[in-house]
């Protein structure tokens, strides 16, 4: 298989830092990574939960990722410590079902502030420093948590959907940009994940996976290479097949099946 990027099968000599790191997938691939001897740093909003979970695992650099000031402190400490990292999964979400009637614009700016533009705080200045000091025994990677939700339009999930599809599209672009840099960016495409964020849905969801799973199956696809790594498979290929079809055709379905 065409590989998209080098591929990580070695975590022993990288330096990673996992944002949104004190629950759910961050907090096991946090863990994951701990067992494979990687240097860590752990962030999130939560200094409490990261204290109690990584107190003698991983350097605790607790952000608000909407906070730009923040941000710029702690790009500010990493480098003076020489300690920015080779590696960044990027996992910040906040999700609320709920329909276009009832939305309230100021919960969706809000979601959407941590969702998406957050990310714009931070991933020019590791992109740009990166650029700035080439490696010269690895590629430096960037890995996008987004959904399959990010696929096309999915009723109750407005804001959330489209923050996830601006994720998916920043990735592909950056991919294209950053290659000539030897800069590596993945984006993992998960379906339902039990966590605090879906807890909040009232209905059925299908071949749910556990956090650990997720994080097992994310660094499995960073080892073969790939640019997207998208599970569960029996539910990613039909989100894929429905990604191909006439627009007019989906939205006659979804609109019959919602």
């Amino acid at each position: 298989m065409f590989k998209s990027n080098v591929p990580i099968s070695n975590w022993h000599a990288r330096r990673v830092w996992i944002i949104g790191a004190s629950e759910g997938i961050g907090l096991a691939l946090a863990h994951r990574l701990n067992t494979k001897k990687a240097e860590i740093i752990v962030s999130a909003r939560n200094e409490s939960r990261l204290s109690a979970e990584f107190e003698d695992i991983a350097q605790i650099l607790p952000i608000d990722v909407t906070d730009t000031l923040q941000i710029e402190t702690s790009m500010e400490l990493l480098v003076t410590r020489n300690m920015v990292p080779d590696t960044v999964f990027w996992l910040p979400a906040l999700y609320q079902p709920t329909n276009l009637i009832n939305l309230e614009p100021q919960s969706a700016l809000d979601r959407l502030q941590t969702n998406i533009l957050a990310a714009f705080n931070l991933f020019p200045r590791i992109i740009q420093h990166w650029h700035a000091n080439p490696l010269e025994d690895k590629n430096y990677h960037w890995i996008w948590f987004s959904s399959l939700a990010a696929y096309r339009g999915l009723p109750n999930a407005s804001d959330y959907g489209a923050s996830r599809s601006a994720i998916s599209h920043l990735a592909q672009s950056a991919h294209i940009e950053l290659k000539e840099s030897n800069i590596d960016i993945s984006l993992i495409s998960p379906g339902f994940v039990d966590t605090r964020l879906t807890k909040k849905n009232n209905f059925k969801m299908p071949l749910i996976m556990t956090p650990d799973r997720v994080a097992q199956l994310t660094l499995e696809g960073l080892q073969k290479g790939r640019f997207e790594t998208h599970f569960p498979k029996r539910m990613s290929w039909i989100f894929k097949l429905l990604n191909i079809l006439p627009i007019g055709l989906y939205l006659k379905l979804m609109t019959m099946f919602k």
